[in-house]
């Protein structure tokens, strides 16, 4: 089953990817000076450090919050250009998007939890313990994307693709602050209540995102750390909240 789930996420990375690439299949292509000043994400990486799946109890599920880099990114490494790229994904900076599926599995495969059962069980929590739940209506741009994400998936994957929701929540707080910015230190959660089995399970993700960010050292070790750390773990130090470069060797 463990290799079953790495399959899955490298197919369900590669699916999206193909789904950016048939939605952006109009764009132009990537100029030379577009590919070479542009930022430049690791979306294997950056899938790694957003994914979160869960198996247990005769369940599996897949909770992927999806920072809209990720999206711009993937279209640039299909070869689309970098600023047609933001601009088609623009309306999904408005939102907090993750990609939910929870499913029984069985001998014939997966039987998926249905979209509206999942919106019942599922709120977004964030650093200040504030809930909020999918919103039931986006804006045309965003529904858009969604109407195109959807039959691909279903085409690429099947009964799996069918089976991953897109659910969209507030990307601000009570406040009016931004709440889960993939740069900058938070904290939030998805809380799932009996989907997974009986009770409550918490997905919880603490950006920054390294993938996101210049490399971070410890000043001491030189060792490369993870953006989130606040003190290293080898040497017990804390850390510069900002990444600097390494250490020069002594």
């Amino acid at each position: 089953m463990t290799h079953m789930i790495k399959l899955m996420r490298l197919t369900f990375l590669v699916c999206l990817t193909a789904g950016f690439a048939f939605s952006q299949q109009q764009a132009p292509a990537a100029s030379s000076t577009d590919k070479e000043s542009a930022e430049q994400i690791d979306t294997t990486a950056l899938a790694k450090e957003t994914e979160q799946i869960d198996q247990r109890n005769g369940k599996m599920g897949i909770f992927f919050w999806v920072p809209t880099e990720f999206w711009e990114q993937s279209t640039v490494n299909a070869g689309g250009s970098r600023e047609r790229a933001k601009q088609y994904f623009k309306p999904l900076r408005d939102y907090n998007v993750f990609l939910v599926g929870v499913g029984t599995i069985g001998l014939g495969g997966m039987d998926w939890t249905p979209d509206a059962t999942l919106r019942k069980s599922i709120v977004l929590r964030d650093q200040a313990g504030d809930s909020f739940k999918p919103l039931e209506t986006v804006s045309p741009e965003a529904q858009g994307f969604t109407d195109i994400l959807k039959p691909t998936l279903k085409t690429i994957l099947g009964p799996f693709g069918e089976g991953v929701q897109l659910l969209f929540f507030p990307i601000k707080d009570s406040t009016g602050k931004v709440f889960a910015d993939p740069r900058h230190s938070s904290e939030f959660s998805l809380v799932v209540s009996d989907l997974m089995g009986a009770g409550t399970s918490t997905y919880t993700w603490r950006p920054p995102l390294t993938s996101m960010l210049p490399p971070k050292y410890c000043p001491l070790g030189k060792e490369r750390v993870e953006a989130n750390w606040k003190y290293c773990p080898w040497h017990g130090n804390k850390l510069d909240s900002e990444a600097k470069p390494a250490p020069a060797a002594k």
